[in-house]
Parts: C-alpha cells; sequence; structure tokens
C-alpha cells in the first residue's frame, strides 16, 4: 500500500547538442548549449511504504519510513476470514526514521481451509510517547535586526482553529526572506517542489513546500509556505537554532506571501499543536495580531558615530 497525494512540481531542463538532438532532464545540465527550463508536475513523493514480502501461506508486511523522525501506524484488517495476525488487529506500532521494520505477519487458522483477508494501514508523523520540554526556547525564525508583522495568531479564524493548528502563528514576510531555524534538531521532512497558491483549500490545502524539523523531545517545527526551490537544508540534515534553512514565499492555501509556523506533537493518530513563546517576545502569550515581531538595531550615539567616522 502507498501514501499518495497531490502531485507536485518539478523544474524540467531541455537543450539541443552539437548533433541538433534534444535532450530533457530534471537537473540542471552540464552543457555550452542553450538551456530552456518550465515547472512541470512530477510523482509526489513517497514518505511511507508497506511492502509484502513472505510465501503465499505466509503474507509479511514490512514498513518503509523515508523520513528522518518516528511515524506513528495503526494497521487494520477490513476483510478477514480464516487468518491469524501478529499482531492482532487493530494494533499501533512505532516505526523509526529512515528505518525499513517488519510490522505484520498473516497466516492462515486452519490451512486446510480458504483464507483471505484485506490489510490496510494509515500512519502519523511523530512518536506519541514523546513529552514536550516545557523549558524549550525559540528564537524568532528571521535575522536579527529585521521586523515583521504577524498576520495571525493563536486560534486565529481564518485558518488556525484546529488542534493541529491551534497554535500557529503567520508571519508576514516579503518572497524571498531568510527563513532561519527557531530551535536546533534534525530535518525530519522536506516539500520543496510546489508552486503556486490560493485561497481554495481543496486545491491547495497540501500544496505548500515546507520543512518540518524534529527536535530533542519529539515535537516538530513546521516552516510552511516556503518559495519555490530555495529549501537549503536536506532530510537528516542536523540544524541549529539560527541557522538559514529557506526563503519564505507564497505557496499553497495561502492569501499572500507569510511564513506559516507551529510546534506540533503526536498524541495518538493525531497532529496536536503546542504552545510556544519565542525569547524576544516572552511576554506574548498568545500572540497577538498585528503585533510588531522582532526589534530593530540600536541606532548608534553622535560620539560613537564620530570615533568611526575618524578611523582610531
Amino acid at each position: 500500500m502507498l501514501v499518495t497525494g497531490d502531485l507536485a512540481a518539478k523544474r524540467v531542463y531541455s537543450y539541443r547538442d552539437e548533433q541538433g538532438i534534444r535532450h530533457f532532464t530534471d537537473k540542471p545540465p552540464d552543457t555550452d548549449q542553450p538551456v530552456h527550463s518550465r515547472l512541470a508536475k512530477a510523482d509526489p513523493k513517497k514518505w511511507i511504504e508497506a511492502l509484502e514480502d513472505g510465501t503465499a501461506e505466509d503474507k509479511r508486511y514490512l514498513l518503509v519510513n523515508q523520513m528522518a523522525g518516528p511515524v506513528e501506524v495503526e494497521m487494520y484488517f477490513n476483510v478477514a476470514s480464516n487468518v491469524l495476525s501478529a499482531p492482532a488487529l487493530p494494533a499501533r506500532a512505532v516505526v523509526p526514521g529512515l528505518s525499513s521494520q517488519p510490522i505484520l505477519k498473516v497466516i492462515p487458522e486452519d490451512p486446510t481451509r480458504s483464507w483471505s483477508f484485506n490489510f490496510q494501514f494509515r500512519w502519523m508523523l511523530g512518536d506519541p510517547n514523546a513529552k514536550p520540554d516545557p523549558n524549550a526556547r525559540y528564537r524568532l525564525p528571521f535575522r536579527l535586526g529585521e521586523q515583521h508583522p504577524l498576520m495571525q495568531g493563536f486560534g486565529g479564524p481564518f485558518s488556525h482553529s484546529h488542534e493541529q493548528s491551534y497554535f500557529a502563528i503567520d508571519i508576514a514576510m516579503d518572497e524571498g526572506t531568510p527563513v532561519l531555524a527557531s530551535r536546533s534538531g534534525t530535518v525530519m521532512l522536506v516539500e520543496d517542489d510546489f508552486f503556486g497558491a490560493g485561497t481554495d483549500i481543496g486545491q491547495w490545502g497540501d500544496r505548500a513546500n515546507h520543512v518540518r524539523i524534529l527536535h530533542a523531545d519529539g515535537t516538530m517545527a513546521v516552516y510552511a509556505h516556503l518559495e519555490l526551490e530555495t529549501i537549503e537544508v536536506e532530510v537528516g540534515d542536523k540544524v541549529r537554532a539560527g541557522q538559514q534553512i529557506a526563503r519564505s514565499g507564497n505557496t499553497g492555501f495561502s492569501t499572500g506571501p507569510h511564513l506559516h509556523f507551529v510546534v506540533q506533537r503526536n498524541t495518538g493518530m493525531r497532529l496536536t499543536s503546542v504552545p510556544f513563546k519565542f525569547d524576544e517576545h516572552p511576554e506574548l502569550d498568545p500572540l497577538i495580531e498585528g503585533t510588531m515581531l522582532g526589534k530593530m538595531p540600536e541606532s548608534t550615539t553622535d560620539s560613537e558615530t564620530a570615533l568611526g567616522a575618524g578611523g582610531e
């Protein structure tokens, strides 16, 4: 069983070689000939996949997790006739990041009779056993000396009314603004192939470029609506707080250029947002729309300016 979703975008390059033959590639070609590029649909990434193994009388299933963080898997039978399974279904399991793990074995209860089953599963990001660190610290996800207004805060009525986004914020940012990691962690997931934006959630709801970073306590920060082809980190990378990870954009379900930032945890096959505070604004709880985040650099005094101009 494969996890499927909307098609993403890829840049396709084309050029003619010295013999006049046209070539197409998804990577910038090493050629002196004129190169043309365009955005095209591409297959979605398959982060989670269940592979069937074993024999006709002993069915086994292996789960492949290509994210650099754990996922919780829930398994169940839609149909089960004359079968035994290990574990007995329904059941849940946690599969570590970047790993393959046996998750199910199915055999006939009575080998002399016919048997049949229909196995399905669903998965959720994160480990439900993780406990958020109440003392975790977060820095603003942009450069010191910048200021950006808060478009939507905790519980914002436009799109922050669900449990997975209730404690999210939207920060207005021009496209191309550097986005920094708010907290150190491991890059768990990267989606960087989407382009375009709109307010039809059915069309754009899952088409925002984003980076998901797994923290030491099992929580996960999401940086979303990033600009196409500007993400600078890869799955499995270790990042530090303050490190540039991408540039802001306007992709997916969006009314304009901004950064969507949220911290989430798995609460048992459910993503739940977690409240947080920025070190620079500890008094903001909850964050209020219209707040200007960040502080401009303090101006130098006349004496400091004069000393600098003197060159001594």
